[in-house]
């Protein structure tokens, strides 16, 4: 993780709110902080690399990659803009966060809307992707659900468990969830969205090869959501 001075920015409350329909009109003004319009997102991420604490920059990133519906490139940009923030400029990181929801997947979108209520020591741990520069890359596998025997399982739906798993950037443990969830109730759609929301985002697919396999040996016919996934694994 790359050394840098904690970012200089303004008072939360001289930062207004912003709508998402305002937030996409920003993201089209590609030159807002006096970058040429044929420059790439390339240029802007070796110019945040140079200096990091560069808050023109890091917004420029995050219009750029909302305006192009680069989903990932837009995660990340928005995981290493909270990152050097570092717990601070809550109203103006909430912004970002709330105007770019519309481009990203749930469990993206909750990490992030996590990360807004966490500590800056504790953001330092936030969970990126491949495009991220500043992200650890960790993730937890701390079982938070502890069985308690007095209680019937029944209460606990593995997707709400999955979810919570989500938000505190327990992507294995949350796939794990899933995984078994899906095998026991191969019906329910809810659970197959999130498990290939995961895979994608994630890019596992050596986890996908084998759940797809499993299916396959459970059910005659395999849903749309798993080959539109393999076809493109398969692509990349």
């Amino acid at each position: 993780m790359s050394n840098f001075q904690p970012l200089v920015i303004c008072e939360d409350e001289e930062l207004p709110t912003v709508s998402e329909s305002e937030f996409s009109k920003l993201s089209e003004q590609i030159d807002l902080f006096g970058f040429n319009s044929d420059q790439t997102l390339e240029s802007i991420v070796f110019h945040i690399l140079k200096k990091p604490t560069s808050l023109a920059a890091h917004l420029q990133r995050i219009y750029f990659c909302y305006h192009h519906n680069l989903g990932e490139n837009l995660f990340a940009a928005l995981v290493d803009f909270l990152i050097v923030l570092e717990g601070k400029g809550a109203m103006l990181g909430c912004r970002m966060v709330k105007g770019a929801k519309s481009k990203l997947l749930p469990h993206q979108y909750a990490i992030l809307n996590n990360a807004l209520q966490s500590s800056g020591d504790e953001v330092k741990l936030l969970h990126g992707n491949l495009y991220s520069l500043f992200s650890r890359g960790l993730i937890g596998s701390t079982i938070l659900v502890i069985k308690d025997e007095g209680i019937d399982q029944q209460e606990h739906d593995p997707l709400d468990i999955a979810r919570d798993f989500i938000a505190y950037s327990q992507l294995d443990a949350a796939m794990d969830t899933l995984e078994s969830a899906v095998l026991a109730d191969v019906e329910r759609q809810a659970l197959q969205d999130d498990l290939l929301e995961l895979y994608k985002a994630t890019h596992s697919f050596e986890r996908f090869e084998k759940m797809y396999d499993a299916l396959s040996g459970q059910t005659r016919t395999i849903p749309a959501g798993w080959d539109e996934l393999k076809g493109f694994f398969n692509e990349g």
